[in-house]
């Protein structure tokens, strides 16, 4: 039984009371798309290709008749047992006779793959938005989210990693907001310094050389709409508080006139900064940060969702591409995709161009994008409790932590696991970052 609190897609939530250990089969070479995620209990439960050797039957030439045995340990924990001729292997790595499993744990057995997910026994409430598609639970919980919040007048900050999403989930606000007005999209980061107030409160003709004719602006072009400011925190110190007071009073001054404009707006921003380490550096306002984050969404990176990046690729590889080789499917699901489904839209465009032709789509068209050497996690039963060379890895951003202890539910093992870290060194993280794990 759990108590804590987490917030998963920017919605507050009392932790599931129980938790379960789940088994989905995310990809069979003689079979098409994912199966539902299946319980695991106290029980031995047989994975083969054989009806009468295994529970569970994989089209799988690959996999023994009766490969591996899997069995939960509790409510988080699971141990897989390979029984086969060929080998088990867990996250890129053969285990030997057996190893411990955890949430995200990727499983070959043949050419197949299996995804170990520890979930609640009242799974998240969701809402149907076409755009924003994936079966993890943060996926579920975000679009519910976006149903509750869209009707209010609340100002949303989403925060998340480049290419989670971010835009997608800001137009969905407004779509299902109710308001009649357009959406506008600004990066504020493209912004040049020089035009950035006239750009975005508009200016009167004459206002400036090069001004012939009156210009209405970003803010005025999204009245009775929606403005969606994309990397906030990348907005001008000196265009803070003017954008401040356009949100206090309502209003917007062009450039060049004295006459106040009222405007009817609803605010939707975005950045994958650390806003509160900005504002405790001085390099964004405090008041302005509590005046557009009125209510926070947070996006998960992909790495996190493995069971969502088949279907997505699935669904942006052009119509009759070729099917996908097991060593493909393996690299794609242990990838890191540091810039999420931005950059694995730009493998479809590599193996669409790459595999035109091919009897099946290999990890050789894409080896170049993938890290080198291709890391492999060992099993949970093979892990040290300090990774060598660890201090030479990168060292977590606030948000990727937050979502790492939102995905995890605040399990610092594995969060530990997951960034391939100490206990120790996961805690001096949190306490660097002032967050709390319940």
């Amino acid at each position: 039984m759990e108590s804590d609190e987490t917030t998963i897609g920017g919605t507050q939530m009392a932790a599931p009371a129980t938790t379960m250990v789940t088994l989905r089969v995310l990809y069979e070479p003689e079979r098409a798309g994912a199966r539902p995620a299946m319980p695991l209990g106290e029980e031995r439960f047989a994975v083969g290709r054989s009806r009468s050797h295994a529970q569970l039957t994989l089209q799988d030439p690959r996999a023994s008749r009766r490969h591996a045995i899997f069995m939960a340990t509790g409510p988080e924990r699971a141990r897989v047992e390979d029984v086969s001729s060929n080998g088990t292997f867990v996250n890129g790595e053969r285990i030997s006779g057996s190893a411990e499993l955890g949430d995200g744990d990727l499983v070959r057995v043949g050419d197949s793959f299996l995804l170990v997910r520890v979930t609640s026994t009242h799974p998240a409430r969701d809402a149907r938005i076409t755009s924003l598609t994936g079966m993890h639970d943060s996926m579920r919980a975000l679009r519910h989210t976006i149903l509750s919040v869209a009707p209010t007048e609340a100002k949303v900050l989403i925060i998340g990693e480049t290419g989670t999403g971010k835009e997608l989930v800001a137009r969905a606000i407004h779509e299902h907001s109710g308001r009649r007005g357009r959406f506008v999209a600004v990066n504020c980061g493209a912004i040049p310094e020089s035009l950035a107030e006239s750009q975005l409160f508009g200016h009167v003709a004459g206002a400036f050389t090069g001004a012939r004719s009156a210009h209405e602006g970003f803010m005025r072009a999204a009245d009775g709409g929606t403005l969606f400011l994309d990397e906030i925190g990348e907005l001008s110190p000196i265009l803070q508080p003017k954008l401040l007071r356009a949100l206090e009073d309502r209003t917007v001054t062009p450039v060049g006139s004295t006459e106040a404009v009222p405007i009817d707006i609803r605010l939707v921003a975005a950045t994958h900064r650390d806003l509160l380490d900005e504002v405790d550096e001085g390099r964004f306002r405090g008041d302005l940060y509590a005046r557009i984050a009125g209510y926070l969404v947070r996006t998960v990176p992909l790495r996190h969702r493995r069971e969502d990046i088949l279907p997505l690729l699935d669904e942006s590889l052009p119509e009759g591409a070729p099917p996908l080789a097991p060593d493909l499917v393996e690299a794609l699901l242990l990838h890191r995709f540091r810039f999420n489904v931005r950059e694995l839209k730009e493998i479809v465009t590599q193996l669409a161009i790459d595999g035109a032709g091919a009897p099946r789509l290999t990890r050789a068209m894409i080896a170049a994008r993938l890290e080198q050497p291709e890391p492999s996690e060992p099993p949970v039963s093979a892990r040290r409790s300090v990774p060598p060379a660890e201090d030479k890895r990168p060292i977590p951003t606030r948000e990727e932590l937050e979502a790492l202890v939102a995905v995890h539910g605040g399990n610092v093992s594995r969060i530990a696991r997951e960034l391939r870290r100490s206990r120790r060194q996961i805690y001096r993280y949190l306490e660097r970052y002032g967050l709390s794990v319940g």
